[in-house]
């Protein structure tokens, strides 16, 4: 079954600045079950690790500036379903976008 194997990206673009994008994505993560691997702000990655249908699969989150007041969330992951989870995520980040003062 390679297609399984196969990873997917999607991007998603918050009106914040990056570092905070980014910290945001990590929770939203974690809220999702993933256990986080690896941060780093001065690169503005991050990647995680998360059970999906009982096979392990890992989430790599990239972010750069779009513009003077927008960031460019790229979200690449391997898991099964990942367009379920990528909607769940987005949502929630976005949701946390519309909180923010």
């Amino acid at each position: 079954m390679p297609w399984l194997a196969r990873t997917r990206a999607r991007d998603v673009v918050v009106a914040a600045q990056p570092d905070d994008v980014l910290l945001q994505g990590v929770a939203v993560l974690r809220r999702l079950g993933a256990r986080i691997t690896r941060y780093d702000v001065e690169e503005g990655t991050a990647e995680a690790r998360l059970r999906r249908f009982a096979r392990p699969a890992v989430i790599r989150l990239r972010a750069e500036a779009a513009g003077t007041s927008a960031t460019r969330l790229h979200v690449e992951s391997d898991a099964v379903a990942w367009a379920l989870m990528f909607r769940r995520f987005r949502g929630a980040l976005l949701l946390v976008e519309r909180r923010a003062p």
